[in-house]
This record gives C-alpha cells, sequence and structure tokens, in this order.
C-alpha cells in the first residue's frame, strides 16, 4: 500500500507524534509511506531522526489563493505520479486540499480513487459552513479518532454515521523492567530514603495545571511532610510568565524545598519509573496524553483530572484514580489516597502496566489502522 500522511504542523505535539508513529508503524509492516510536512520545522527534524520519507515542496498552510493554486497542482501531481493507494490528513490545514486533489483524481483514474481517512486528535469545533460539512459527510470515507470524545463531538457537529469512525488510541512501547536509572536519583534530587515522589511531566503552561498541582502538594504535606515533587519540563524558558508564575507559588507556598525542576535530559522514563505515581493535572485539551501512557509503560499509576481523553485512558481504581472535579481539593483526596496506600499503588502500578501492554500496544494500533485502511479501499 502506498500511504500519503498529512502531518503539516511546525511543532512537535502529540498530533504531530501520533502522525509518525503510525507512519512508522505501517513503514515497519512493508507499506509505503510519505509524510507530507513543512520543511525545517522541529515536525520535519524528528520526522527524519524516524527516517521517514518526507514530502515538503508542496505547501498546504498558505493562504494566499495562488499560492494554495500551486500547491494543488503539486499535489495532483504528486499523487499521480507516486501512485498513491490512500491519505490519511492528521491536521485541519490543508485537509480541504487533500479532499479535492482526492476528488480530481478520480478524473484521471476513475477505476481506482484515492480515499481520504482523518485522522482527528483534537476536540477543537468544526467549522459550520456548508463546505466544511460536504467534505466531511461525502468527500471523506472513513474517520480516525484518538479518543471517544473526539468521536462523540465530530458525530454531534457532522452527519456521518457512527460506521465510519474508529477510535485508536495512541500506543507506547514497554521497555524491560526495571529500568535501571544510570545514577541514584535520591541522591542527586536530595530525596530522603522514605519520602514518596510525585512526578508531572510535560511543557509549563496554564492548561497543564502545574500551579494547582502546587496547591495540592501544600495540603499533602501536613500528611507526608517528606514528599517531593518531580517536575522534568521542556520547551519552556526561564523568563516566559507561566514559569515566573509557577516560581512564585513556589516561594510562596514554601515549596523550595519539595520540588525540583527538572530541565530536558535522555533519562525521562526512568524518572517516570523511579516515582511512586505520575499526575495529569491538565484542565483542558490532553486528548491523546502521551504522557499518561507513558507513566503505564513504567508500572507508575496516573492520577489526574478528568481532562479530554483522560476518563477513557486512566479507569478509576484500576490503573489510577480519576479526580472527580478539576479543583485541587479533588485531585489532592486522590492522591492523598494513592500515597497513603501502598498495596493500593502497587496494584495499580501492575493494573498500568498490563494497559500499556494490551490497550495501547504498538501493533493493535498498526493493525486497527490497518483494518480502517483496507474497509475505505474495499469501497470507495
Amino acid at each position: 500500500m502506498k500511504i500519503l500522511i498529512g502531518s503539516n504542523v511546525h511543532w512537535w505535539n502529540a498530533e504531530a507524534a501520533y502522525a509518525a508513529t503510525i507512519a512508522q508503524l505501517l513503514k515497519q509492516a512493508g507499506h509505503t509511506v510519505f509524510v507530507l510536512t513543512i520543511p525545517d520545522s522541529l515536525n520535519a527534524k524528528n520526522l527524519k531522526q524516524l527516517d521517514l520519507r518526507l514530502v515538503t515542496h508542496i505547501n498546504l498552510n498558505s493562504k494566499n489563493p495562488f499560492r494554495l493554486l500551486k500547491a494543488y497542482r503539486k499535489l495532483k501531481k504528486f499523487l499521480l505520479e507516486e501512485q498513491i493507494d490512500l491519505i490519511n490528513p492528521h491536521r485541519s490545514e490543508g485537509f480541504p486540499l487533500f479532499v479535492f486533489t482526492a476528488r480530481a483524481s478520480r478524473t484521471f483514474h476513475p477505476e481506482s480513487p484515492i480515499p481520504v481517512i482523518r485522522t482527528r486528535g483534537t476536540t477543537r469545533p468544526l467549522l459550520q459552513h456548508w463546505l466544511n460539512r460536504k467534505m466531511h459527510t461525502d468527500w471523506t470515507e472513513c474517520y480516525i479518532t484518538a479518543g471517544e470524545i473526539v468521536a462523540e463531538r465530530l458525530l454531534n457537529a457532522v452527519s456521518i454515521s457512527p460506521e465510519k469512525l474508529k477510535t485508536i488510541y495512541y500506543p507506547v512501547d514497554c521497555p524491560e523492567l526495571p529500568l535501571h536509572p544510570p545514577i541514584d536519583y535520591r541522591n542527586e534530587f536530595e530525596i530522603p530514603q522514605k519520602a514518596k515522589v510525585l512526578a508531572v511531566v510535560g511543557r509549563i503552561r496554564p492548561v497543564k495545571g502545574q500551579r494547582i498541582l502546587l496547591q495540592c502538594l501544600s495540603q499533602l504535606l501536613a500528611d507526608f511532610p517528606d514528599l517531593v515533587l518531580l517536575m522534568p519540563y521542556r520547551d519552556t524558558v526561564k523568563n516566559e510568565p507561566e514559569m515566573q508564575a509557577l516560581h512564585n507559588d513556589i516561594r510562596r507556598l514554601k515549596l523550595k524545598a519539595h520540588v525540583r525542576l527538572i530541565t530536558e535530559r535522555e533519562d525521562i522514563r526512568q524518572l517516570m519509573e523511579f516515582a511512586d505515581a505520575g499526575v495529569v493535572s491538565s484542565v483542558e485539551s490532553e486528548v491523546i496524553c502521551r504522557v499518561a501512557v507513558e507513566f503505564f509503560s513504567v508500572a507508575t499509576p496516573v492520577v489526574a483530572f478528568p481532562t479530554g481523553c483522560l476518563p477513557e485512558i486512566v479507569q478509576h481504581e484500576k490503573n489510577g484514580m480519576l479526580a472527580k472535579l478539576k479543583t485541587a481539593e479533588a485531585l489532592t483526596d486522590e492522591l492523598r489516597k494513592i500515597l497513603s496506600n501502598p498495596k493500593l499503588c502497587n496494584r495499580l502500578g501492575r493494573g498500568a502496566r498490563r494497559d500499556a501492554e494490551i490497550r495501547f500496544n504498538p501493533q493493535k494500533m498498526l493493525s486497527e489502522t490497518l483494518k480502517v485502511f483496507e474497509h475505505a479501499l474495499k469501497y470507495k
């Protein structure tokens, strides 16, 4: 099968990682895969490191109508010359051109039309103009969604058959445990031997809820006076407002002895394994939520807010704990349960690893994606 995946974004976010992961899995399974992306972008850099074949000479993101017409012609030429069997856009940017080009290709090869399978990893609302509804209802063969909440919102937005939708979660590789960290973390971060450890991983952003988590930490110290919070982060500079606000909160709440801000490093998965529990304190977004399944892969249970797809990923009292509300008090209650009960923590850790091996297995993502692709090709 020859597949063109659209991942035309500048940055490296969860949607870009999802597209890269399925592209790599399809390539490893023997399919010819091209990934259309933006040249000299962080996304292109990461895709190159995965040794994927990139298409960077077609700019689908321009707002200039003349450039879009040029991109349309280039894309049509590429589809015909490479004999692409299927188009799989992962972003709304450029989606109309993918659809229009696939429709136009039927003029030249009516016997082998190119189906469009749209992968959607966001809960952003669809634009409700007639052309967008037409593209989604009649000109897109199937949809892959990163979570059930995405599928539900898509069904509410446009009149499409539920049979055209398939939810396929972001997967994770499961390393052999234990990981044997390169150094003694308790020594490096000056953590008492019997102290409990929490970890939150990701960019320092308001939507990630790290400042809410600091409030939880302040409340938990009455029961766990030696508790330490590890905060590995990336893509955040010291002078960003949210980082400055975070430092101010650490000072105001007198948490300096209990918080370890950790800049980007190679042993993040080992740090996740080292923690007693991982925390996903995001208050918005979190549709794909790579970090939760990465915690699962090293048998670390997750405590999370009920945001986005997290209620689907974090199954309460099976692989982690889910707060009932998006408040510091609700998150603190669930963290207190897991920190005060080592047997519960261990049981949830085993459940987390089991889910990583089964529910979030990369081969499951591959097989379910191929079923959608083959269905679209069969009934195109």
